[in-house]
């Protein structure tokens, strides 16, 4: 079922047969979703610990008090999504970086696990934000979909997403894909430390420009 959804979505991405191929998340790689949730929850009256690299156990009812139950967190993500989606600030590097990459002949696709509720609002963003790249929505691990995406070209694949799972979802389904790690919030990278499933780390997107730049210019 997998194979055949990542088929589907690699089918409606129009990707040029030799050159190279930079497939990047949303969340936390274009867009400051942590900063922009953390306020979300913040007005409702929330707080958030910075204990694990995860959502559930993490959201407090208020500040030091216990964690609201998964289902809860749950819920909130999917209004947060809902509301405030359009307005989540875009990493003011990113569009520059891409823009750039695009005219040195970089194809760029946006790859990201958002609801369906919220696809629409993704969009906008996107556009808004001067990242006007096509979006292919998703859910679940990365893998199938970023070898689907990766098979229809000849040139070099690269991946960038901040979820280390989705990045060893990529080393086994697609592992010539060159795999960039990147989290925008210090916080929530400094909680990861090395991942081992991602070639290289960037720390910003001056870096992972460079770091593309340099995995194509080497044969």
């Amino acid at each position: 079922m997998t194979d055949t959804r990542a088929a589907a979505i690699a089918e409606t991405i129009d990707i040029h047969p030799s050159k190279p191929l930079l497939i990047v998340d949303a969340d936390e790689v274009l867009f400051q979703f942590m900063a922009a949730f953390l306020n979300f929850i913040e007005e409702k009256g929330h707080a958030f610990i910075f204990r694990s690299y995860a959502l559930a156990g993490n959201v407090l009812a208020y500040k030091d008090g216990p964690p609201l139950e998964r289902q809860t967190v749950s819920d909130l993500v999917t209004e947060f999504f809902e509301k405030r989606t359009r307005e989540i600030p875009a990493d003011r590097e990113a569009a520059p970086a891409l823009n750039r990459l695009k005219l040195d002949g970089f194809q760029i696709v946006v790859l990201s696990n958002v609801p369906s509720i919220a696809i629409e609002d993704r969009r906008y963003a996107l556009n808004s934000a001067n990242i006007q790249f096509p979006l292919a929505p998703w859910s679940g691990p990365k893998g199938s979909a970023v070898a689907a995406l990766a098979a229809k070209t000849q040139g070099k694949t690269i991946f960038v997403d901040d979820i280390t799972s989705h990045h060893e979802s990529v080393a086994d389904l697609a592992p010539e894909v060159y795999r960039l790690h990147y989290v925008i919030h210090p916080k929530l990278r400094a909680l990861l430390g090395k991942v081992k499933s991602a070639n290289d780390q960037a720390e910003n997107w001056f870096e992972l420009e460079k770091f593309i730049r340099d995995h194509t210019s080497n044969n």
